[in-house]
């Protein structure tokens, strides 16, 4: 099966950073659209309860999911960006193998706690089917995430964007077909979900034909190798998926099904932004992984690349929602009148972990490991502290709050460390104060024009205006918004831009 994969990389690969994520993101709005009328279709479909029993059978699987991750694609993809065709692929193999047997532990895991639950009546039996049925993507994308390591090590990035749509286009289409027949329950909707990682593990093995020979190995001392060296980081991982999801758990226990499915609705917009981040960082670690330690100024020309693609994206969105956030629910979500402020406080909270993001994969690149951990620790017990006052207090609300409390602390401590990175500093300071002020001017106008025209029209003139003001103020430097269509620039010219990025300059 094997192949001249150079041909294969000339076709496939993506050539710059915003290339490599300007086709995850496009995948990934691509899945979001289709995933999120989905949704809308499930809301109108299930009772308030049903939904929030929906939500939490995703959530918990999710908790489970990202934990079992254990972060271990970031130490092993130095390792197969180093290698020759061969020995890459038995590399991947032999990962993959490891995520197989994780996926399976995992996926006990999860039953076991939905069964705890069950047997001291927390949950229901409809939690524990759905949590059987759906919980076997535990395995399934375990073999593909495996795999994709491979994609994203040569920077196949189109490959995965299509296999995530093809997925999503599968689950669509069960849900909306198990709908119009009248069928549609929770379980019906968890196999769709089920049919969404069949399809994407389906296409990877169809991608790999003709290409790199993969065969799944189970490589016990590798395995060990990898796993230490990733210890810090899959702790670091546990803990950040709990803390960034532990909120839905909490408020099912503390207050009910309804409060899940009313708070829930936030977290459909909150991850619709979160494609952006993972789109950016993904090339981004691949070529900072590439250039350290030998080429600093290409580390940083990377680094601050993302830093102000992330900037406009998250300021963008946040000052588009914020001002039409209760139209936006009220229209996509009819019902659900009050998610509205938890919903806001959800998606600011989202647009602050675009900078946690790169701030880890930042300090993975530069084998930083052990500052993560501990940060995630923090954000874990200040945001459970918070949590239990706030939740019996202000239920949904109290929540939200507690996300954006502790998103702010995190930053912080991650922030201290991605300092500390030698020719990182100072950071683009001039960028970010012009990425803030068309942020604010564009929202003030979006208040303005709140209740005076149709809130399509109000949103994208903002939007328009928005991208307008980044354009004319040039962030990311001379060619306003085509700048971000080119490689990172030279330091030099960045400094005698921005005036402030170099000392003396």
């Amino acid at each position: 099966m094997a192949t001249d994969d150079s041909v294969s990389g000339a076709r496939r690969r993506s050539g710059s950073l915003l290339s490599g994520a300007g086709v995850l993101v496009v995948g990934r709005y691509a899945v979001a659209a289709l995933a999120w009328v989905s949704t809308i279709i499930i809301v109108n479909r299930l009772t308030k309860a049903e939904f929030g029993q929906f939500t939490f059978i995703f959530t918990l699987l999710g908790i489970v999911g990202f934990i079992a991750d254990l972060r271990l694609s970031r130490i092993v993809l130095s390792q197969v960006l180093a290698a020759d065709e061969t020995e890459a692929a038995r590399v991947v193999g032999s990962y993959t193998g490891l995520r197989l047997v994780i996926g399976v532990v995992s996926y006990g895991v999860a039953m076991a706690c939905v069964g705890i639950g069950y047997a001291t009546g927390a949950f229901s039996s409809q939690i524990v089917i759905g949590t059987a049925l759906g919980g076997l993507n535990l395995i399934i994308l375990s073999v593909a995430f495996g795999l994709i390591l491979l994609f994203e090590a040569r920077l196949w990035l189109r490959d995965i964007a299509i296999a995530n749509v093809l997925g999503q286009v599968g689950s669509f289409t069960l849900t909306l077909s198990v709908t119009l027949a009248g069928i549609g329950t929770v379980l019906w909707f968890a196999g769709a979900n089920l049919v969404n990682g069949i399809l994407v593990l389906l296409f990877i093995f169809f991608a790999l034909r003709g290409g790199a020979r993969i065969r799944i190995s189970f490589e016990r001392s590798e395995w060990w190798a990898w796993m230490r060296e990733a210890a810090p980081l899959a702790l670091g991982a546990a803990l950040d998926t709990i803390y960034f999801r532990i909120d839905i758990v909490m408020l099912l226990i503390l207050k009910s099904e309804v409060a899940v499915g009313i708070y829930s609705v936030g977290y459909k917009f909150s991850d619709l932004m979160g494609a952006v981040p993972i789109a950016v960082v993904t090339p981004a670690l691949t070529l900072m992984v590439a250039a350290w330690p030998s080429d600093a100024a290409g580390f940083r020309r990377t680094f601050r690349h993302a830093l102000v693609m992330l900037m406009v994206a998250a300021v963008g969105a946040c000052a588009g929602f914020l001002v039409f956030a209760e139209p936006l629910v009220t229209t996509l979500y009819p019902g659900y009148r009050a998610s509205v402020e938890s919903a806001r406080l959800l998606v600011v909270g989202q647009g602050l972990h675009f900078f946690t993001l790169l701030a880890f994969t930042t300090l993975v690149a530069v084998r930083r490991n052990r500052l993560y951990p501990i940060a995630m620790l923090v954000g874990v017990l200040i945001n459970v502290g918070l949590n239990l006052v706030l939740i019996p207090e202000f239920s949904y609300l109290g929540s939200g709050w507690a996300t954006v409390i502790t998103e702010c602390i995190v930053l912080m401590v991650l922030g201290v460390g991605v300092m500390r990175i030698p020719g990182l500093r100072p950071l683009p300071w001039l960028a970010t104060g012009k990425v803030i002020f068309a942020g604010l001017v564009a929202g003030s106008a979006g208040w303005g024009l709140l209740g005076r025209v149709p809130w399509p029209v109000g949103l994208a003139t903002v939007a328009v205006l928005y991208l307008a003001l980044v354009h004319f103020l040039a962030p990311n430097g001379r060619g306003g918004l085509r700048a971000f269509a080119g490689e990172p620039r030279d330091d030099l010219l960045a400094a005698v831009e921005e005036g402030i990025d170099r000392p003396g300059v």
